[in-house]
């Protein structure tokens, strides 16, 4: 286990901030892999469109429209990963980014990928 003082391992809880980072990764790799294959172009001769009637363009189109949304969330996602991992290299994992409060190592083994500390989490609109 590992605690680098910066309060990943408050409370007695350490926390193992190689697995931590190997797990991140690995979150990353797949949330890139996946909005990559949400966002890529329509295959040649695919026709979206909407029309008067409800059709297979209209319904491919729909289709497109949530899987563009569900990349924009996996998007925010991956940028709290890249940013838990930044802060791992920065030596700040742990340090709510808000307030530099400790973060408890419970949420953080929960959620690895935060940031902020639970009161900044919910504070944020």
């Amino acid at each position: 286990m590992v605690n680098d003082g910066a309060g990943a391992g408050t409370g007695g809880n350490e926390l193992d901030l190689e697995e931590i980072e190997a797990t991140l990764r690995a979150d990353l790799e797949k949330i890139s892999a996946e909005i990559g294959e949400l966002t890529k172009p329509p295959e040649a001769g695919a026709s979206i469109g909407f029309g008067k009637r409800i059709g297979e363009g209209t319904t491919e189109a729909i289709d497109r429209f949530t899987s563009v949304g569900v990349a924009n969330d996996l998007q925010a996602i991956r940028v709290r990963t890249e940013r838990a991992l930044e802060k791992i290299g920065e030596g700040t994992y742990g340090v709510c980014d808000s307030c530099g409060k400790q973060i408890p190592a419970g949420r953080l083994k929960v959620a690895p990928a935060s940031a902020l500390c639970v009161e900044c989490a919910q504070a944020k609109p």
